[in-house]
């Protein structure tokens, strides 16, 4: 490959191939026909940083841009291509070329392997990627994605037509490509254990795990159980295979597969990859992403697959530039052109590029600011505790609260201030609580604050926990509020001290003040473990008149305190107990959708007779308590046959407590000290325990010799813990 060559001026390339990582770049310049000095006349505009790498490919001459070394993500792929065509004016077309994690779903006829090919394609409403991590909630509670990439231009989308058609008649060049790769440079070839070749890895090196499947520690999966490997049909030759649809982009690197499904889910697109860089170009530049897939986005994932992921993406991206007359590129729009048409603006090349620059740099300033705000505050997050209230919520449950009680839609309509809702243990006011939280999001376009008090989280039981919860929520709803907590902020030594009580009492008071109306859901305040402090504050903010349109909902059980104090400030007739007939109501709806859908009811196929039975009498027995009903369900779910459910039904506990007593005492006298032990670090923890973690506290002996962890006593699955 010469590397003489100087073009006359820099105007005359028109391919920007973008690489984030030094192997993406080595893969893209090894692809080279031809390697380009620095053209004449070429002026880095300043501040541009990138590192370019001049060159040829076919009849396209092109410039080769990375980000710097070591850093990458979607903030900056923006701020590399707004340099890119500050200082390359003439760019036309982009390719983001490089590695992904593949989304790999054989039995739904998606079977992407290590080092296959992803293209983003267009599809619907989408320009072939979609921001994972940029969601907007809709009012029918669904999610709306808010960043799509703008769909490539017309000629690469030709190209794409034509490079697919060829495919389905004849193999693709990639092969061919790589082959000549390795020949012209060796050393990409020369494998080692510090650096994998460019080569293929093996097939054998390319395996794919079910996602209840952890990686055991290693730097591979030799530990791993082969048991839980996806069966895939086996492929006569290893050369990579070419999928087209939606690439997802965010700023999170995802490596175990909860997440990498939980986002898919919510993505609701057909995505077949995960990558960090495209969602910065989007609506801006007009981009094809190009990945090579080196892991499946799960805990197994490690770099072995990457130069060889790298390479085959790269060798795709040359392939498809044979598809591309360069005729056709010149006639396209420059990328400066559609820049200026997104953003409106008729300015000239140098003034859009720094505008786009400066706003990246003003986005990654407020994005750091806010880190710093919370770094500082250490807000607990009450998304948490609502999240969990939803998954447990029954359709319809509380609609009798939200539609027919008066007094809650006075509250709603703002005739009421306040309003305080209480009820016993284990009765549903969290989940109430979510329900009024979604159901204020879907009518209401004010603010909407919330706190979930907890007694398992101690970050969720103080007045000085919740009110740094508010100060977040409040700085992320407009500037207005942000700047009176910035100002505490700097008055605090930039955040190097902390505020006391008394000062987050204030700032948030004055930023409700500036947000002039809104609501404020707080839930469960009988978990606090500051009543007295939390009933002061809540009557200071009853009381103010600058904020006569602030609206408090609150709920906790109907205890001493509550009952002596809260009535006094916000009045008697906003107190309302929870209907025991409505949530009973709730209650039999529940059981009825349990005992006609759960899996562990229908394969017993009980007799209608029994079901009914089971439907009296557990929703007779709730008498307005939802977890009694809930565990009553669990235990009958267990018994084995007819005459063990009839005979549970005979003797169902009274209340909770006799509820929570009969599971202790079921407990095996093997397991018991296991289980005491667990409780008691459950208890003790400052924070709920993860099943991994739960798992090494039964394996950990303390009651007898010899003391100490035993491996041996580690159970085979987290899921036992359960």
């Amino acid at each position: 490959m010469a590397s003489h060559t100087t073009l006359a001026s820099p105007d005359s390339y028109s391919v920007a191939w973008i690489a984030a990582l030094p192997i993406e770049r080595a893969a893209a310049e090894a692809m080279l026909d031809e390697e380009h000095a620095t053209p004449t006349g070429f002026i880095r505009h300043q501040p541009d940083t990138n590192i370019y790498t001049w060159g040829r490919v076919g009849e396209h001459n092109i410039v080769i841009a990375s980000l710097a070394a070591g850093v990458y993500g979607t903030t900056s792929a923006t701020i590399t291509a707004s340099y890119l065509l500050a200082s390359l004016r003439f760019i036309r077309i982009v390719l983001l070329v490089g590695i992904g994690g593949g989304i790999a779903r054989p039995d739904e006829g998606r079977d992407i392997r290590l080092g296959d090919i992803v293209v983003s394609q267009p599809d619907g409403t989408t320009g072939g990627v979609c921001q994972y991590d940029l969601i907007k909630a809709k009012l029918d509670g669904k999610l709306e994605h808010k960043g799509f990439l703008r769909p490539p231009p017309e000629v690469l989308l030709k190209a794409l037509a034509k490079i697919q058609a060829y495919h389905e008649r004849k193999d693709s060049k990639v092969p061919y490509l790589l082959q000549q790769m390795l020949k012209r440079n060796p050393k990409m070839g020369k494998r080692s254990k510090q650096n994998p070749s460019y080569a293929h890895q093996g097939l054998d090196n390319d395996r794919l795990f079910k996602a209840s499947c952890d990686h055991v520690p290693g730097p591979d999966c030799r530990g791993c159980d082969t048991a839980e490997e996806v069966q895939r049909d086996p492929r006569d030759i290893s050369d990579p295979e070419i999928h087209y649809g939606i690439i997802a982009s965010g700023n999170m690197l995802v490596k175990d597969a909860a997440t990498r499904d939980r986002i898919v889910a919510n993505v609701g697109e057909d995505c077949i990859c995960f990558e960090m860089e495209a969602a910065g170009l989007m609506n801006n530049f007009p981009c094809l992403v190009i990945r090579g897939i080196c892991d499946y986005a799960d805990s197994h994932k490690n770099d072995r697959w990457q130069r060889y992921a790298s390479a085959t993406a790269a060798a795709y991206a040359k392939e498809l530039l044979e598809y591309v007359p360069a005729a056709e590129v010149q006639e396209t729009k420059r990328a400066l052109e559609v820049l200026e048409s997104a953003v409106q603006q008729q300015i000239n090349a140098v003034q859009q590029t720094t505008a786009a620059t400066k706003a990246a740099t003003d986005s990654i300033t407020s994005d750091l600011h806010t880190d710093k705000i919370k770094r500082w505050l250490c807000p607990p997050d009450p998304s948490t505790n609502a999240n969990h209230a939803r998954e447990l919520r029954h359709e319809g449950t509380g609609a009798w609260l939200l539609e027919k009680n008066q007094i809650f839609q006075e509250w709603h309509s703002g005739s009421r201030r306040h309003l305080w809702l209480n009820g016993l243990a284990g009765c549903g006011k969290t989940i109430l609580s979510a329900t009024v939280l979604d159901h204020l999001a879907k009518r209401d376009d004010r603010l909407i604050l919330s706190f979930f008090f907890d007694f398992s989280d101690t970050t969720k039981q103080t007045l000085d926990g919740m009110l740094r919860s508010l100060a977040v929520q409040l700085y992320q709803s407009g500037p207005g509020s942000a700047n009176l907590l910035d100002a505490s902020f700097k008055a605090h030594r930039d955040g190097h001290d902390q505020p006391s009580t008394k000062a987050l009492e204030d700032v948030v008071c004055k930023m409700l003040v500036i947000q002039k109306k809104g609501f404020i859901v707080l839930d469960a305040l009988d978990e606090s473990t500051t009543r007295v402090k939390l009933l002061e504050w809540m009557d200071g903010l009853v009381s103010r008149p600058e904020l006569g349109d602030i609206q408090l909902i609150c709920t906790s059980r109907p205890e001493h305190e509550f009952m002596r104090d809260i009535p006094s400030f916000i009045g008697e007739g906003n107190c309302l107990a929870l209907d025991k007939e409505s949530v009973n109501a709730d209650i039999r709806s529940y059981i009825t959708a349990q005992i006609s859908k759960r899996r562990d009811f229908l394969n017993k196929n009980l007799s209608q007779d029994l079901l009914e039975e089971i439907r009296t009498k557990v929703g007779d027995g709730a008498d307005g308590m939802f977890r009694w009903a809930v565990c009553q369900l669990d235990n009958l779910a267990q018994c084995p046959h007819e005459a063990a459910i009839e005979k549970a039904l005979e003797s169902l506990p009274k209340n909770l407590e006799e509820t929570y007593r009969r599971m202790i005492q079921r407990i095996p006298v093997e397991l018991e000290k296991d289980a005491i032990r667990l409780l008691q670090f459950l208890v003790h923890s400052e924070r709920p325990l993860k099943l991994a973690e739960a798992k090494e506290v039964i394996a950990t002996q303390v009651e007898y010799e010899p003391r100490g962890f035993d491996v041996k006593r580690r159970l085979f699955r987290e899921t036992d813990v359960l």
